[in-house]
C-alpha cells in the first residue's frame, strides 16, 4: 500500500459501514410502513379510543397514546433512513461532511436509548400506578355498554365505551384490574332486555357482555357480534363464567411474551451503533491524514 493509500483494514470498515447502514436503512422504511400502518389499520383505529391521553370527558380529545406511539415510530423509522443514508454516502465516497454528521446523530441517539432504558428501569413501578386509575375512570365515566348498537331507540355508545368492548372481547378480559372495575360505572344503563320477571337477579346486568366467553366466536377487530350477545346475557346478570383476569395484565403478559426478544434485538442494535459510531471515527479520522498528506 502506498503512502496515503487506504489499507485493507479500512476498506473492511468502509464495507461493513455500508452493510450496517443498508439495513439501517431497510430497517427505517419498515418502521416508517409500521407506523403508518398503526395510524390506519382498524383494529388500532379501535384502541387509540381505548388509549386517550386525556379522559376528562369535558375536554376536547386530541392524540391518544397509540398515535403519539405511531408517531414516534414514524419519526424513528425517518432518522434511521436518514442515518443509512449518509452512513452510505459518507463511508463510500468519504465525505466528511456526512461522517460528521452521521456521527453526531448516531451518538445522540446511542446516549438517548441508554436515558430511556435508565428512565423506565427507575420508573417502571410508578407506570402502573399513574395509568390504571386513568383507564379505571375511563370506564366509570365513559362505559355505556354495547347494546345501543343493536338497533334500539337509545344513543349509540361513544368511542371511549366501544372500544373497551372491542377490547374486553378480544382479549378476553374484564375491567382493567378485574371485574369490580364496572361497580362505579355512572352512564351504563344495566336494564337487561332479555331479563326473566320470574328471576329478578337476571333483570340487570352485573358486567358488561363482552366479559363473558361466547362460544364458537373467533376474535374480530372490526365488529362486535351484537346478533349473539343475549346468548351470555345470563353470565353478565349473574356474574358466573365471567373473565376474572383484568385487561392491563392481559396486556403485560402479551408485552412480556416478546420481552426475551425485545431485550436481544435492542442488545444488537446498540452493539451495531457503537460499532458504526467507532468505525465513523475511524472513517474521519483517516479522511483528515489523507487530507494532510495531499495538502503537504
Amino acid at each position: 500500500m502506498g503512502r496515503g493509500g487506504m489499507s485493507c483494514e479500512m476498506k473492511t470498515i468502509r464495507c461493513i459501514m455500508v452493510l450496517f447502514n443498508i439495513i439501517f436503512f431497510l430497517i427505517g422504511a419498515l418502521l416508517l410502513a409500521l407506523g403508518i400502518y398503526v395510524m390506519v389499520d382498524p383494529r388500532f383505529q379501535k384502541l387509540k379510543e381505548f388509549l386517550p391521553l386525556n379522559t376528562n370527558p369535558g375536554i376536547e380529545k386530541g392524540l391518544s397514546y397509540l398515535e403519539m406511539m405511531a408517531i414516534v415510530i414514524i419519526v424513528l423509522g425517518s432518522i434511521l433512513l436518514i442515518i443509512g443514508f449518509l452512513g452510505c454516502c459518507g463511508a463510500m465516497k468519504q465525505v466528511k461532511l456526512f461522517l460528521t454528521c452521521y456521527a453526531i446523530i448516531v451518538g445522540l441517539i446511542i446516549v438517548f436509548e441508554i436515558a430511556i432504558t435508565i428512565y423506565f428501569i427507575v420508573f417502571q413501578s410508578n407506570f402502573k400506578e399513574k395509568f390504571v386509575p386513568k383507564l379505571q375512570d375511563s370506564i366509570k365515566n365513559t362505559y355505556e355498554g354495547p347494546l345501543g348498537l343493536m338497533g334500539s331507540d337509545g344513543p349509540k355508545p361513544t368511542p371511549v365505551s366501544l372500544a373497551w368492548d372491542f377490547i374486553m372481547y378480544n382479549f378476553k378480559c374484564c375491567g382493567v384490574e378485574g371485574k369490580s372495575d364496572f361497580d362505579g360505572t355512572i352512564k351504563w344503563n344495566r336494564t337487561n332486555p332479555w331479563g326473566t320477571p320470574s328471576l329478578p337477579e337476571t333483570m340487570a346486568f352485573r358486567y358488561p357482555l363482552t366479559c363473558c366467553p361466547l362460544q364458537n366466536v373467533q376474535p374480530d377487530w372490526n365488529n362486535l357480534p351484537v346478533d349473539q350477545l343475549k346468548d351470555v346475557a345470563y353470565c353478565a346478570a349473574s356474574g358466573k363464567d365471567v373473565y376474572e383476569t383484568g385487561c392491563y395484565q392481559k396486556l403485560v403478559d402479551l408485552l412480556n411474551s416478546t420481552r426475551t426478544w425485545v431485550i436481544v434485538i435492542a442488545v444488537i442494535i446498540l452493539v451495531i451503533e457503537l460499532l458504526t459510531f467507532i468505525f465513523t471515527l475511524a472513517l474521519c479520522c483517516r479522511h483528515k491524514k489523507d487530507t494532510i498528506y495531499y495538502s503537504s
